[in-house]
């Protein structure tokens, strides 16, 4: 992910959009970070629905009702008008509180809309929020007061080209996950890369992932973390009965191609961050490629993300250059849930700063 100075994300440094003359819009073409200033008046809350994961035993004091109508009450105090997802207005911002699913959940509307995301915590890892919430009345506070950043993250179109002719797609944030529909039985694929055949073996399944997936279903199939900056695309097999099998790490522009030769009874269906499925045929063609439409996460943090990462892995780190001061920047002890950054009218002089099947990378 390039980090771009203030001047690069200005409005007359974007090219001319006819849609867009105002130059409110993003480029969408590779992810990166931008500076964000303007007045927000309206925010949408979303919540957890009944469908999503109920809240764990070890957060029973973060009860999701509570939060939302503390964040609303906090949004009124401010002036800002907080309005459901029903709304047909424009909304300057999505506020999502639940868990990595509900945060899935709520991107869909965010992206149809080209709004950054913001995400409180009341699940379990919560990857993808940005803060617990115990910190929402400072979450309202730095968003009225623009202390935060917008990250792009790179999201999948999928295409599945049936046998028939037919041709469905779908997009996704974390991964496009291919799964048979028999579970006594293999399917069987062929994959290739960019027109060029790889591979072909039976497996359980195949995970085509972002970088911010690769914390989630791909991390669990033994998969590599990418750190979100990092332009890439990654296929990882699920339980393959071959010798070469490995995972791969592929190019931001490569396409990933999967043949389905063979499959149990039932067929075989990719779905899109565990929510979205398309039905696959045996001798269907899945293409997946970089999206042209990224999603934006808006960010109050600038810890890097390996403390993101020992912090919500709880990966032991003990020893590690414990008396050095020049690494304690690096202390997940130091990456708070919610800490707020300077405006951004501070930091335009001083050059750029930086952004289940959820858990996707933060």
């Amino acid at each position: 992910m390039s980090k771009l100075s203030p001047s690069d994300t200005s409005a007359a440094a974007r090219p001319a959009d006819p849609a867009d003359p105002a130059g409110l819009r993003w480029p969408s073409q590779q992810p990166g970070t931008e500076q964000h200033g303007r007045t927000i008046s309206r925010v949408m809350l979303l919540q957890r629905e009944l469908n999503d994961k109920p809240v764990p035993v070890p957060r029973p004091s973060a009860p999701t009702a509570t939060a939302v109508a503390r964040a609303s009450e906090a949004l009124r105090a401010r002036g800002v008008e907080p309005v459901g997802p029903d709304c047909t207005d424009h909304v300057d911002l999505v506020l999502v509180l639940g868990g990595d699913g509900t945060i899935l959940r709520a991107f869909e509307i965010a992206r149809e809309r080209d709004i950054p995301l913001v995400g409180i915590n009341t699940g379990h890892v919560g990857f993808l929020a940005e803060a617990d919430p115990d910190g929402i009345e400072q979450v309202v506070a730095d968003l009225v007061a623009g202390r935060y950043t917008v990250e792009t993250r790179t999201t999948l179109d999928v295409e599945v080209i049936c046998p028939d002719g037919t041709v469905t797609r779908d997009w996704a944030l974390n991964e496009a996950a291919l799964e048979k529909r028999d579970r006594a039985r293999m399917i069987e694929v062929a994959i290739g890369v960019d027109g060029q055949a790889v591979s072909s073996f039976g497996c359980d399944g195949l995970i085509m992932s972002t970088p911010t997936g690769s914390t989630a279903y791909a991390f669990s199939c033994g998969g590599p973390v990418i750190w979100p900056e990092v332009e890439a695309l990654l296929l990882v097999p699920v339980a393959a009965h071959a010798l070469f099998t490995r995972p791969l790490v592929l190019g931001p522009n490569s396409c990933m191609e999967v043949v389905v030769q063979r499959v149990g009874f039932g067929g075989a269906e990719i779905w899109c961050d565990g929510r979205r499925s398309l039905d696959v045929p045996v001798g269907a063609r899945i293409r997946v490629t970089r999206a042209e439409r990224p999603v934006r996460l808006a960010r109050f943090n600038q810890a890097p993300f390996a403390s993101r990462l020992v912090r919500k892995f709880d990966l032991p780190v003990e020893g590690w250059r414990a008396s050095s001061s020049a690494d304690e920047a690096y202390s997940p002890e130091e990456d708070a849930l919610h800490q707020p950054m300077v405006s951004s009218a501070d930091t335009s002089t001083k050059g750029g700063s930086r952004p289940d099947s959820s858990g996707g990378t933060a």
